[in-house]
């Protein structure tokens, strides 16, 4: 039975129930969301192929989300970018590694697929345009978003917090990789470590 106050409205005792009831409600709901759309995500709807390879810790489709992103950190233009120089591989093979790096690009990858449903109510990040594609990373680049984003992230992933520190993490990476490979030496006109040639003169020597 409610509890009413002698002036016929619910209690304090009551009132502090509903509120605990829709607070637990709220924690609830996301949860049970994000639980099935994980499930459903097993088989991406994509309109993309997806990236085949000797991954260590990345799945086919995670590889393929991660090296569409590297694409537009360092895209190809009249040079060659990320995706030429394979940067998705040599991200696998470090991230593999490190628990941190793991569990960082998993809930990353997680929450770029969130935000294009969001956003553009698509199942997967591949299936969004450049622009929207774009769009999503300067979110996480700057941790620009709505309200009703910033509490929802919040129950899912404490904020928007690991979104940023992914994208951080990413962005600088890929420039790691890339600009310290071959095909990033070139890019900057960089020859690589000098080699030794021997001793020069050695012929001339008595």
């Amino acid at each position: 039975m409610t509890e009413i106050s002698s002036s016929g409205k619910p209690s304090r005792r009551r009132f502090i129930g509903i509120l605990a009831g829709l607070s637990i409600s709220v924690a609830i709901i996301p949860t049970t969301y994000f639980f099935f759309r994980k499930r459903k995500k097993e088989i991406p709807l994509t309109s993309r192929s997806l990236i085949k390879g000797d991954f260590k810790f990345f799945s086919p489709y995670q590889a393929t989300v991660i090296d569409e992103v590297t694409s537009l950190i360092i895209p190809t233009d009249e040079d060659p970018g990320a995706r030429e120089a394979g940067v998705v591989f040599e991200l696998d093979r470090i991230i593999a590694k490190s628990s941190n790096l793991k569990k960082q690009y998993t809930k990353g990858i997680e929450w770029l697929d969130y935000m294009a449903e969001k956003i553009s109510d698509k199942e997967s990040f591949l299936d969004l345009t450049s622009d929207e594609k774009i769009k999503i990373l300067k979110i996480a680049d700057s941790g620009r978003t709505s309200l009703t984003h910033k509490a929802y992230l919040f129950i899912r992933y404490r904020g928007i917090i690991p979104a940023v520190r992914f994208f951080s993490t990413i962005k600088r990476q890929t420039f790691e990789v890339f600009y310290t490979s071959e095909m990033g030496w070139k890019m900057v006109g960089y020859q690589g470590p000098p080699q030794w040639a021997g001793h020069l003169d050695y012929h001339n020597c008595p």
